[in-house]
């Protein structure tokens, strides 16, 4: 189950960095009104939050033959992977895949709250130093 849980990891990570890259980029682009990027960051992190939640909670009812997760595991464990075909298997790997999911969402829900009050102090000082 480690193997599982790596292989989830490894690809909620990519995703996450493709996103993050995403979001960087427009930050950057809004770097010259301060305030707007990083109310902007915050905005599009609550929105990847939003997708992870929604993703963890569709997982028990999806078919996860389909997904990279599989692919990746059927590659590593090759017929290991197919004791994971039964109802039960399916099973575990989905929880396993819901409750990665719902860390990652929670550290980035972490991050959405951050950017969110630098975004307010750093409206907040423009506010005082008009």
């Amino acid at each position: 189950m480690d193997t599982i849980r790596t292989l989830a990891d490894h690809s909620i990570r990519r995703v996450l960095s493709a996103l993050a890259l995403g979001i960087a980029v427009i930050m950057a682009v809004l770097a010259a009104e301060p305030s707007l990027a990083v109310q902007s960051g915050a905005l599009l992190t609550a929105a990847v939050w939003l997708g992870l939640w929604g993703a963890a909670l569709r997982v028990p009812h999806m078919d996860l033959r389909r997904t990279s997760l599989w692919r990746q595991l059927s590659v590593l464990a090759g017929e290991g992977a197919q004791r994971l075909r039964g109802v039960r298997g399916h099973r575990q790997m989905a929880a396993i895949l819901a409750e990665r999911l719902m860390w990652h969402a929670d550290r980035t829900a972490l991050a959405a709250l951050g950017l969110g009050s630098l975004a307010l102090l750093l409206h907040g000082a423009r506010l005082l130093h008009n």
